[in-house]
């Protein structure tokens, strides 16, 4: 008998907690559903890179991310794939999957 292996956590969207393959996967998934400009449909790379570009290109102010969880539509938060998501976020999003995986 070996080690247990730990499981590798799939690549998740912090905006919406939906998981993915890997995490090209999820940067293509966050650039098309939650860093798309709603004027132009420009795909952006961040939540503040999306805010800068509305703001210089159409006069624009967004204040949230769209299509994402109440609560998770900071537009300050600079993430980008799993990136940036904050620790604490991390630790939740393993103790719940480590929840339903044991039930």
């Amino acid at each position: 008998m070996g080690r247990k292996k730990k499981k590798q956590m799939k690549p998740w969207c912090w905006y919406c907690n939906r998981e993915f393959d890997d995490e090209k996967i999820l940067i293509q998934h966050q650039k098309a559903k939650h860093f798309k400009c709603h004027i132009c449909y420009k795909k952006l790379y961040t939540g503040p890179g999306l805010a800068i570009h509305c703001m210089q290109v159409h006069k624009e102010k967004i204040d949230k991310v769209p299509n994402s969880l109440p609560g998770r539509n900071n537009t300050e938060i600079e993430i980008y794939g799993m990136e940036g998501i904050p620790e604490e976020d991390v630790k939740a999003h393993e103790k719940n999957k480590s929840k339903k995986t044991s039930d």
